[in-house]
Parts: C-alpha cells; sequence; structure tokens
C-alpha cells in the first residue's frame, strides 16, 4: 500500500511538473525559461525536475513530446472508427482546429520550436505517437481513392500537409491576421465559419464530384 502510494504521489509530482513546464516554455522558449519558475509553478523542490527529468533540455523535449502524444491519441480515436472517407476528413480537420484551440500552449510551443530550426524535436521518437495518425489518414486516403470518391492522383503526403497548415496557421497567425482583416479571428463563429471553409475547400478539391 505504502509502494502504491508512494508510486501515485510520483506520478502527480512528474504531471505536476510537467504542467508548468508546459506553460513556462510555452511562455518564453526553451532559452527564456527557468528551472527556478518552473519549481515555483509547480509548488515543488526544483531538485525534483533534475531528479525525474536530468535537465532543462531533457524536460522541454519531454513536454514537446507529450504535447504532440495528447494530440495524437485524439486523432486515432477518430481515425480508428472506419469512417467513410469523406467523414474521416471532415472529422480529422475539425479535431485540429479544435484541440488548437484548446491548447493555446500546443500551438506556442511549436512556433518557439520551430525558431529553434527543429534542434530539439530531432531527437523525439514519432512511431508511437504521429505515425499511428498518418498511417490511418493515409488508409482512408486510399480507400476513399479505390471507392472512386477521391481523385486517383491525389498526392496523400500534399493533402496531409495542407490539413495540418490551413489549421495551424489560423491559430499561429490569429492575431495579425484579426488586425489586419478587421476581424476577431478568437471569436467563436469566426472558427466555425472557418472549419466550414477549409472543409468544404479539401473536399471539393479532392472529391471526384462535388461532395
Amino acid at each position: 500500500m505504502a509502494e502504491h502510494r508512494r508510486q501515485r504521489d510520483s506520478q502527480r509530482t512528474k504531471q505536476d511538473i510537467l504542467m508548468a513546464a508546459e506553460h513556462e516554455f510555452a511562455d518564453k522558449g526553451i532559452y527564456g525559461a527557468r528551472i527556478d519558475d518552473i519549481a515555483s509553478r509547480a509548488n515543488i523542490n526544483k531538485r525534483m525536475i533534475y531528479e525525474y527529468f536530468g535537465n532543462k533540455e531533457q524536460l522541454y523535449k519531454t513536454v514537446l513530446e507529450e504535447s504532440y502524444r495528447r494530440l495524437g491519441k485524439r486523432e486515432k480515436v477518430i481515425l480508428s472508427k472506419g469512417l467513410d472517407c469523406r467523414d474521416a476528413i471532415r472529422r480529422i480537420i475539425r479535431l485540429e482546429f479544435e484541440f488548437l484551440r484548446d491548447n493555446p500552449t500546443y500551438v506556442k510551443l511549436i512556433l518557439w520550436e520551430n525558431l529553434n530550426h527543429g534542434k530539439y524535436i530531432e531527437d523525439i521518437d514519432f512511431t508511437d505517437i504521429k505515425n499511428p495518425t498518418f498511417i490511418l489518414l493515409k488508409k482512408a486516403i486510399a480507400q476513399g481513392k479505390r471507392d472512386g470518391v477521391f481523385k486517383e492522383d491525389l498526392d496523400e503526403e500534399q493533402l496531409i500537409l495542407s490539413i495540418l497548415t490551413f489549421t495551424f496557421s489560423y491559430f499561429s497567425n490569429r492575431y495579425t491576421l484579426s488586425k489586419l482583416l478587421e476581424a476577431n479571428l478568437d471569436h467563436g463563429p469566426s472558427l466555425t465559419k472557418r472549419i466550414e471553409h477549409v472543409t468544404d475547400m479539401v473536399l471539393l478539391y479532392i472529391c471526384k464530384q462535388k461532395p
């Protein structure tokens, strides 16, 4: 019983550290974030961070990995349901938009990592994180081709890239675009309209006939 309690407390401490670190890294990047601030936010002694994660760089990479893993799990759930190929595309586009809306730290972390030229993400093994999503999505696209719903010459890699960039850029650029377009892109109806527009645009392009 005591051992079980220790393991549970240890796991809770790790989660507290990761949550605190995610916000600190999202706000300041890996070079601006300080272990002292992460420890203060997590309400723990900073030596616990070194005990569990070794150093700031390893903690940062763990935060990145866990952020991708959260999204990957949700993508896998949707794509494992055996949806119609068009429904799979509709659902995955909506998921990407809604996940980014609900996880602003994810957007900031990816922006910071791109500023770092992907230096730290190179060390992350995505075999169990994103590969299942890409495999399932490609499977849905291939089924759409076989069923005569999607165009035979549809480039799967380009379609996936388009979905990811269409969704992410809405959030990564929303503040500047809100100013330039004189529209509040954080407003709920604006996001709903964008989801519908991107979904219609993608399906009109990939389908043989109007969906």
